[in-house]
This record gives structure tokens, C-alpha cells and sequence, in this order.
């Protein structure tokens, strides 16, 4: 040990600055490994922490109207621990002259006793929350901000109505404003279920504090009741079926809405899951990069000591200490290493989470994740440092038989030579493919790995990124199986059927149609969207599994939903409780769209059952008020090689009458779910993290090749005294390089196309999205000749300085 000791102490002069490269090395690639890594895990963990600090509501419930005393009946059910309100009276931002600015739509949410102040607490993002106490102090959510240009500082004139003051007419004849108030907007921000937002929700909101809200109590319109139940979620549905007796003991027919608190999650953190997954598989691919580049960094190290060692063999050194005197450098070089990258992880973490969720992160700044630092500053120091060891005890002097091994000829030269090949060309693949030996090895096989890794990861980080393109751009694949999606009031509003088959038949331009009804009731005891429709409809969502409902006794459930019901297709549900409970047969499982009403539970990706429509709770609710019954959304499908956007505005002009009243009907196009919305935001995410791997490879190429040269003198001066001229040379280094990289490229191409298309249907399949895969073709040959350009690139300044080799001065030295 102490020869060990010797030895590296009079040898660390002249080497420091190789240990220092590797060190920096290491710290850089592995701190990218662990930082991606440690953001992957802070990014998807980032909106249930941000809940559990806003103190969420475990479900939210709408009783219509608002009344006090079904509000108290409601928070003393047994499952409540805890229940706070909001109302909705009718405000707008007033002119100078006092009229309504119609332009600006928002809807007020009043507080009623502390929601959005405690429970389900509004963050500012910019600015601050109002102040409860106080009458004149708003704060608006970000797409009110964005929609009309608020700010922070602004004042406004508000204006509270009457609701029943307001007449059909009352765009060009107002009515005059109960209560108005020359309000601030102290805060822009967020309310929690606009973190990571489907497009059926996202609505300009304005917070109104408790003390406005009970000076306008009269002249509200509803109430949105939210629940902090004792179990959580395991209280929802007792909860919910004591609410819907409450509803049904005045009305039978008057339909219950809520929202679970858990479904948003679910499709937040699912909306998240496309930048956590790229986070993680790229930490993971430079994990791996890194300890394939360094490893190879430190294997020539130590071939370039085998002469050395061969002295302290001469000296009696034990080939045990032999390997120890060569092993001790690059053990704490590697030790060293591994502490730069946790330090640079750490640093670099304040840049995390990333997505929406970074703008609520609860604990901003620094973090240090315990578990994927602790695991990976053990799993590098553990490989590399027996790659160290390893490699130290195959390159000890006494295993000099290995030599006689690495001098057999590559079968690839063999055939270049047999084929013709130039003989710059057979040199530079000789270079490329044999390792050589004693002082002139180089390892070959670990720069033509890691080329292969930095290759495979760019191919399938750009093959995951066009399926995920793909999927932001084809509505088809996240639920939308038509052309045009007309809303009736909401999702509230029923439409008139024998009308739509006036206006929809009539229409060229129309291949078919569907209306949907929207509702939610208990399947197996768990509370399910669930979306209406026609057996043997013509348009339905798309069909992942089995087939569409054809028959009153059928359904098709989400992934999700069937998983959490722990059944499969084929077996059977019960629809509802009590006497209108109802056998069904699951026939299938589909893609189901981003759709309902309005701040309600409604169908998304994974969470539904679609039924027959009769069997949807409170689709007829309009028969007695109207004398009819009608969908509430429809489904419209264009004809094929149809102009759509000519047909898009020929139905906005004819649809008007459709609707269940005045200007009901909206004409949607397709509504993306949080988990397509949150997708937009990765972008090239994946590719630019893959193409600084590629990068970091690449430029490991540039160094093996130098070291190479350096090493390589010997047979360049012997190339050279043979008869190559300095272009032949120069071209030696570049077959070098070519041969490296189109190796890595004829291996790594296909399999990062294969691993792209894995990950992305091992991804969709838990998105519960339709699993299309998409392969760039074009994008990839790019980048094989790319590659191919950088790493003849990175060949030159080698190349420069093997035609400057002077053999004589080479061969006296050697």
C-alpha cells in the first residue's frame, strides 16, 4: 500500500490535469443525469403538493340556487370534516358612463365564508390575494388577465345586477346596477383546478371577497359548495348519495352535479406525466452515457500507465499492488467526480419543476432530493469505480498475455483490404476498429458505445417527439371522433331534435350527426361521468377496445375507470342505486373527450362510461318546463374533401334555432385535455436534452480521436515513412471518425426507433390515448448526416495534427 501511495504522489504532478478533465467529465454529465432525474420526481410530485397546501376540497357539489339552510344541512353530513362556499352573483366592469362592458365576460365567484381564502386557497402569481375584509379588493385569474388586459394596481367599476332584472334585451337596454364599487385588482393568479387546465374550463374568473359578497347575497344565482370529507376519497360516494337525496326529497328529476377533487389530479398528474417521463428517460440515457464516456476516459488512462507499471513490477511489485498503485488515482478522481455532480445538481435545481406546475411550486429555490442524489452519487461511484478496478487488473503487466489478443486483425479490415478499399482508408479503419496494444491501445469498443448510446438517444427522443406531435395534432387520437362540437348552454342547455333535423339535413356539407347528454351517476359504487348517446350511434368516441354500445344493456367504460372497477370486458356493472340500479355489460373501452358542463364532473381521457341515453340521470329534467327532451352537446361530422373551415362558419350561421334558447349554442372545436394541453409546453424538450447528450458525445469522439493521434504516433510515422503523403494521413483520421460514427449510426438508428416507438405506446396506453405511433423519416436521416458532418468536424484538428507528424523525430524518440 505504501508503494501505492508512492507512486501516486510522483506521478499525480504529471497527470493532474487528465484527473481534472475527468472529474469535470463526470461532474457535468452525471450532475445532468441527476438533475433530470431529481426534476423528473419534484415535477410530477409538484400538484398534489401544491393541494395539500391550498388545503383542496375533496369534492365540490352545486344545489342550484342558492339557500342557506340546505348549505348547513349539507356540511353536517356525518362524511364532512370541513365545508366552505362560493356564490355567483351577476357582475361586470362598468364605463366611464356606467353601462356593462359586454366584451369582458367574466363570471364572479364570491366567497360566501372563506373558500378560495382557506379552502382551495387562490395563489397570486403576480401580486397579491385580496384581503377577506375588505369590500374594494379583487384579484382576477390568469385568463380574465389575459383575455382583457388586466393588471395588478388597475382599478375598475363594478357593477352587481339583479338577475331578475335581466331581460332578453338587456345587451342594448341594460338594466341599472343594484351595487356598484370602484374596485383594485391586488392579485393575478390561479385558483387549484386551473394549475393544468382542459380547455372545457379555462373561463376568465374574477375573486370577490367575503365582505363584497354578503353586501350582494340577495342577488346571487348559484352556489358551489366545497367538502373536506374525514376519509377522503372513500367517503365520496355516501356523501354523494346523501346529497342526492337531499336534491331529489323537493325534485326527483333535478339533476345533481359535483366534482371530485381526485379526477383533476388524476388528469393533472397524467397532464404532467409526457415531461416527467422525458425528464426521467433522459437522466436515465446520461446516466448511462456518462459512465460509458468517463469510463472510457478512464480506461486510457490506464492503458497509457501499462509501461509504467511494467517499472514497478521490475521494482517487485505483487500484481496486487501493481493494480492498486494504477487504480488509486482514478478511484478518487471518480470520488471526486461524483461530488461535483451533486453539487451541480443542487445547483441547478431551482430550475425545477418545469411545465405550469413551476408556477405553483410550493417550495421554490434549491432542493435536495435525498433519495435520487443519495442513489446515484452510490450508483456512479460503484460503477465506475469497478470499471477502475477492473480495467486496472486487466492492463496489469503480469496479464501481458492479453497483448497476443489485442493484435489479431478486425474481420471488417480484412474485407476493406480484400474489397479494394483505399489504403488510407483500411489505416483509418484499423484506427477506428482495433485497440492496439501497450502504450499505443486505445479503447475502441467504448467510444463506438458510447457514439451508439448518444445516437440511440436522439433518435428516439425525436421518435417520441413526433408521436407526441402527432397526437397534439389529431384530435382523433384524444377522444374527438368529429369535425365540429356544438355546446348547448354550457352543457346545461337541451338542443331541439326535430330542428337539428331540419338544419342538419339540409346542410350539404353535413355527413352525420350525434347528439350527447351529459350526467354522472354511481357505476359499482363509484361515482362516473358519463356521456349519453344512441345505441349503434354513428359517432361516438374512438374504440381502444372491443366495440361501441348497441344495445340498452351495454356500455364501454375509460381504461381508467374499468381499472379502477377491477373489471375487463365482458363482465358486468350496476348503473345507479336503489330502484333504478341497472345491469350493464361492458362491451368495450374507448378514448372518451374533454366534455361536460361547466364546472362539473365530466368525461375525459381514461374516466367515463358511455350509456344509453335514457339511462343518464336527468336528461328528461326539461320535459315538463319545455315539453321536450333534447342532447345536451352535438357531434358533427363534415363530408369528405369538405372545405371544413367553409363549413365551419355555414354552421355557425345556421345553428342558432338548434339551441335550447337566445345565442345557446357554442361551436367548439376540439377541447384538449390537460394532459394534450401540458404536452404543447414540452415542445423539443426531449430532443434538445437528447441532442446535448449527442453533443457531449460527439465531443468525447473529438478527444478519443486526439488521444488517439497522441497515442498512435508510432503507426502514423510508419504510415508515413511508407509512403503516405500528409492528405493520406489527414484522410486516415477522418475514415477513422466516419467508420465510428456510421457504426453507431447502423446500430443506433434502428433501435432508437424502436425503443421511441416502445416508450411512446407503453406511454399512450397509459395516457389512454389511441396508440398511433409516428416515425421522422426525414428528421432522422438528418441527423445520420449530421452526425456525420460533426464528426468529420470534430476529425479536423486530429487529422491537422497527424500530417504534422515527423517520423524521424517520432521512431527516435519511441
Amino acid at each position: 500500500m505504501e508503494l501505492s501511495r508512492y507512486w501516486f504522489a510522483t506521478t499525480f504532478r504529471r497527470k493532474w490535469r487528465g484527473y481534472l478533465g475527468t472529474v469535470v467529465l463526470l461532474g457535468i454529465m452525471g450532475g445532468l443525469s441527476l438533475f433530470a432525474l431529481a426534476g423528473a420526481r419534484r415535477t410530477q410530485s409538484a400538484y398534489p403538493r401544491y393541494l395539500r397546501s391550498v388545503h383542496a376540497s375533496t369534492m365540490a357539489v352545486d344545489t342550484g340556487q342558492y339557500d342557506q339552510s340546505t348549505l348547513d344541512v349539507i356540511a353536517g353530513f356525518p362524511e364532512v370534516q370541513k365545508s366552505q362556499t362560493y356564490v355567483a352573483p351577476i357582475v361586470a366592469h362598468l364605463s366611464a358612463s356606467g353601462k356593462p362592458i359586454f366584451r369582458e365576460n367574466f363570471e364572479g365567484l364570491g366567497s360566501l365564508d372563506g373558500r378560495f381564502f382557506d379552502q382551495d386557497r387562490f395563489t397570486a402569481t403576480d401580486g397579491r390575494i385580496p384581503n377577506p375584509h375588505k369590500v374594494d379588493e379583487i384579484a382576477v385569474n390568469a385568463a380574465a388577465a389575459k383575455a382583457y388586459g388586466y393588471r395588478v394596481g388597475q382599478k375598475i367599476l363594478l357593477g352587481t345586477f339583479d338577475p331578475a332584472a335581466i331581460t332578453p334585451d338587456a345587451q342594448s337596454n341594460p338594466p341599472a346596477p343594484v351595487k356598484t364599487m370602484r374596485a383594485t385588482i391586488v392579485g393575478i393568479g390561479l385558483f387549484p383546478n386551473e394549475v393544468l387546465q382542459d380547455d372545457t374550463d379555462v373561463s376568465p374568473l374574477m375573486l370577490l371577497t367575503p365582505a363584497y359578497t354578503h353586501e350582494v347575497l340577495p342577488y346571487v344565482q348559484y352556489e358551489w359548495q366545497g367538502l373536506t370529507l374525514k376519509r377522503g376519497d372513500a367517503g365520496v360516494a355516501s356523501a354523494k348519495r346523501r346529497f342526492v337525496r337531499l336534491l331529489h326529497a323537493s325534485d326527483p328529476t333535478y339533476p345533481e352535479f359535483f366534482r371530485v377533487t381526485s379526477i383533476t389530479t388524476y388528469h393533472v398528474e397524467q397532464g404532467m406525466r409526457p415531461l416527467s417521463i422525458a425528464l426521467a428517460l433522459f437522466g436515465a440515457i446520461a446516466g448511462l452515457a456518462c459512465i460509458v464516456l468517463v469510463g472510457q476516459a478512464l480506461t486510457r488512462q490506464l492503458r497509457g500507465d501499462r509501461d509504467d507499471r511494467r517499472v514497478l513490477r521490475a521494482m517487485g511489485a505483487t500484481p496486487r499492488g501493481s493494480t492498486a498503485a494504477a487504480a488509486i488515482g482514478p478511484s478518487l478522481t471518480v470520488l471526486a467526480g461524483a461530488v461535483l455532480a451533486v453539487v451541480l445538481a443542487v445547483a441547478a435545481s431551482p430550475l425545477m419543476p418545469l411545465g405550469k406546475v413551476s408556477a405553483v411550486e410550493v417550495a421554490p429555490g434549491f432542493d435536495v432530493d435525498g433519495t435520487v442524489l443519495g442513489l446515484g452519487f452510490l450508483l456512479l461511484v460503484v460503477a465506475l469505480t469497478s470499471i477502475v478496478w477492473l480495467s486496472a487488473w486487466l492492463t496489469a503487466p503480469h496479464r501481458a498475455s492479453d497483448d497476443a489478443r489485442a493484435l489479431r486483425p478486425s474481420r471488417v479490415v480484412s474485407a476493406a483490404q480484400s474489397a479494394g478499399v483505399s489504403p488510407a482508408g483500411v489505416a483509418g479503419l484499423r484506427l477506428a476498429l482495433e485497440p492496439g496494444h501497450g502504450r499505443t491501445a486505445v479503447p475502441v469498443r467504448s467510444v463506438i458505445t458510447g457514439v451508439t448510446i448518444a445516437v440511440l438517444a436522439l433518435v428516439a427522443a425525436v421518435t417520441f417527439g413526433s408521436c407526441l406531435t402527432a397526437l397534439v395534432d389529431t384530435p382523433r387520437l384524444y377522444g374527438w371522433s368529429w369535425d365540429a362540437t356544438l355546446l348547448d348552454g354550457g352543457g346545461y342547455g337541451e338542443g331541439h331534435i326535430e330542428i337539428a333535423q331540419q338544419v342538419f339535413g339540409k346542410d350539404a356539407k353535413i355527413d352525420t350527426y350525434t347528439g350527447g347528454y351529459f350526467g354522472t351517476d354511481e357505476v359499482d359504487g363509484v361515482n362516473t361521468p358519463l356521456l349519453g348517446v344512441t345505441p349503434r350511434a354513428s359517432l361516438h368516441p374512438p374504440i381502444l377496445d372491443g366495440r361501441a354500445v348497441e344495445s340498452k344493456d351495454e356500455t364501454v367504460l375509460g381504461s381508467r375507470t374499468l381499472a379502477a372497477l377491477h373489471k375487463s370486458i365482458g363482465d358486468s356493472i350496476t348503473l345507479g342505486t336503489g330502484t333504478t340500479a341497472r345491469r350493464l355489460r361492458v362491451v368495450g373501452t374507448a378514448t372518451f373527450p374533454t366534455i361536460g358542463i361547466i364546472h362539473g364532473q365530466y368525461t375525459s381521457l381514461g374516466v367515463g362510461a358511455m350509456v344509453d341515453t335514457t339511462l343518464v340521470p336527468g336528461y328528461d329534467v326539461n320535459l315538463d318546463v319545455a315539453g321536450y327532451v333534447g342532447p345536451n352537446v352535438w357531434f358533427v361530422k363534415f363530408r369528405p374533401g369538405v372545405d371544413q373551415s367553409a363549413a365551419m362558419q355555414k354552421l355557425a350561421h345556421e345553428m342558432g334555432p338548434v339551441g335550447s334558447g337566445d345565442g345557446s349554442l357554442v361551436l367548439l372545436r376540439a377541447q384538449r385535455p390537460a394532459e394534450i394541453v401540458n404536452a404543447t409546453d414540452i415542445g423539443s424538450s426531449p430532443t434538445v436534452l437528447a441532442g446535448t447528450l449527442a453533443a457531449a458525445a460527439l465531443a468525447s469522439l473529438g478527444i478519443a480521436l486526439a488521444a488517439s493521434v497522441r497515442r498512435r504516433r508510432i503507426d502514423l510515422a510508419m504510415l508515413k515513412t511508407l509512403g503516405f503523403t500528409r492528405r493520406q494521413l489527414g484522410a486516415t483520421v477522418r475514415w477513422q471518425a466516419g467508420s465510428t460514427v456510421l457504426i453507431g449510426l447502423v446500430v443506433g438508428v434502428p433501435l432508437g426507433v424502436i425503443t421511441g416507438r416502445l416508450l411512446w405506446r407503453v406511454f399512450a396506453e397509459q395516457l389512454d390515448v389511441v396508440p398511433q405511433p409516428s416515425t421522422p423519416y426525414t428528421t432522422i436521416a438528418a441527423i445520420a448526416a449530421l452526425t456525420v458532418i460533426v464528426a468529420l468536424g470534430a476529425a479536423a484538428i486530429p487529422a491537422s495534427v497527424a500530417r504534422r507528424v515527423r517520423p524521424a523525430s517520432v521512431l527516435h524518440t519511441e
